[in-house]
């Protein structure tokens, strides 16, 4: 799909999801190098590519919402996905587990602040948002804080 603003929602709500599992992933692991021999770097692994995922989804993500967040770090999210995605071999193991354990945390906030928003102004379509809590690919996400 096109950025499109009628999509917003679930694109963020793709970003949400990718957010959770990563925190399973992550769960109970302070130290980026015990994280990466995690599961014969299966964590790892799964991470980088639910990382690379989100910026895909903020690509997608229409200007205007955009525009309306500047705060929310949109071209750094989208860079680290192309530096995922285009040389995943000098991947720095810190700076991600750094991203995952600080930076997620900031952004999942702000996208729960943004879908709240655009429910309670009625931007976003209540019934699309229903649809999607019902839906098993987002069953990570606790919908209930969004409202």
């Amino acid at each position: 799909m096109l950025p499109d603003k009628k999509n917003d929602l679930l694109y963020l709500l793709n970003i949400l999801e990718s957010i959770e599992k990563i925190r399973i992933y992550t769960a109970n692991t302070q130290d980026a190098e015990v994280f990466y021999q995690l599961n014969d770097q299966l964590n790892f692994n799964a991470s980088l590519n639910l990382l690379a995922n989100i910026g895909e989804s903020v690509s997608k993500i229409s200007s205007n919402l955009k525009e309306e967040y500047p705060k929310t770090a949109w071209i750094q999210i989208k860079n680290f996905r192309n530096r995922i995605v285009h040389d995943y071999m000098g991947i720095d193991l810190f700076i991600t587990f750094d991203i995952i354990t600080k930076v997620l945390i900031k952004l999942d906030k702000q996208l729960k602040k943004i879908i709240k928003t655009k429910i309670t102004e009625k931007i976003f379509d209540i019934e699309e948002f229903k649809l999607a809590a019902d839906s098993a690919y987002y069953k990570h996400i606790k919908f209930i804080e969004l409202l």
